[in-house]
């Protein structure tokens, strides 16, 4: 078994949630690494694992999704206001 596949479950749950950062932050913490030494094991874990990427990737497509619906309904209830006062 790989150390990768011992991280501590609030690294890979804060992966599951997609955020890298915070994971980064945990092992730093809870194993004692330099900074490049836990991002390094999070990104060989995120190979090994390409389900949780995608995830992530998801979720990032969709929040940027929602960005742009917001933006045309404002620009459409702006229209809407200017044309019809």
């Amino acid at each position: 078994m790989t150390a990768t596949d011992e991280l501590p479950q609030g690294v890979r749950e804060a992966l599951r949630a997609g955020r890298k950062l915070e994971a980064i932050k945990r092992l730093r913490e809870q194993r004692n690494l330099g900074l490049k030494e836990a991002k390094d094991l999070i990104d060989t874990y995120l190979r090994q694992h390409p389900q949780r990427g995608a995830d992530q990737a998801f979720r990032e497509e969709s929040t940027g999704g929602r960005q742009l619906v917001i933006i045309v309904l404002g620009l459409l209830g702006w229209l809407v206001y200017r044309y019809l006062t």
